[in-house]
């Protein structure tokens, strides 16, 4: 049995267990030396990182490389668990908001507030290359400034290029709700909370 771990953080060995410390996540592993097997038994519980003060939120994300790819899509699947949970039910997400300053959000594409069905996708150093002369104001809210909702302005229509999980490149036009999604998860990677772009 093989297991792939993405981890960042300090181990050691323990009567028999493997030990993973971390300010993110905490592991167990047990480890059987007859089957010579390690078994994950705890795995990923991601903290996000909250208010305006906060250091890795204020400091400009770092682009990821292609050596890097294979540790951060492992990364990007447990922000998408996160955000799907039913007790969290999220529609984006940003690798500052869980202690990286590496450029990586995930974000649900939203035709609008009611959509059910969307797809959530992963951008690796995601870049605004234009946007439309027209901006439109409306509530937003943040995992990382609880409890505040505020009417901010953003362009209505962008074209954005990333990199997908197989570092392809993409390019979106996106639009309204999907526009807005990604202004503001772009935002995180650079540093800006919504709460600096607040319009009366």
């Amino acid at each position: 049995m093989k297991i792939f771990i993405l981890f960042f953080g300090k181990a050691y060995y323990n009567n028999n267990k493997l030990v993973l410390k971390l300010k993110n996540y905490s592991f167990l592993i047990s480890f059987k030396s007859k089957e010579k097997n390690y078994i994950l038994t705890k795995l990923f519980m991601l903290k996000i990182e909250t208010w305006k003060n906060n250091k890795i939120l204020r400091t400009i994300s770092k682009p990821i490389k292609k050596d890097e790819f294979k540790k951060y899509v492992k990364l990007w699947k447990e922000m998408i668990k996160y955000i799907k949970d039913p007790k969290h039910w999220w529609v984006w997400l940003a690798c500052p908001q869980v202690w990286y300053n590496k450029r990586l959000v995930v974000v649900s594409l939203l035709k609008n507030r009611d959509s059910e069905n969307f797809p959530t996708i992963m951008m690796i150093n995601p870049e605004i290359l234009e946007h439309s002369n027209t901006m439109q104001k409306d509530i937003e809210w943040c995992l990382s400034i609880p409890w505040e909702k505020a009417k901010v302005e953003r362009f209505s229509n962008i074209k954005v290029k990333f990199l997908d999980e197989k570092a392809k490149e993409k390019i979106l036009f996106l639009e309204w709700l999907s526009a807005r999604i990604v202004q503001h998860e772009i935002d995180h990677l650079n540093w800006i909370l919504f709460t600096d772009k607040i319009s009366e």
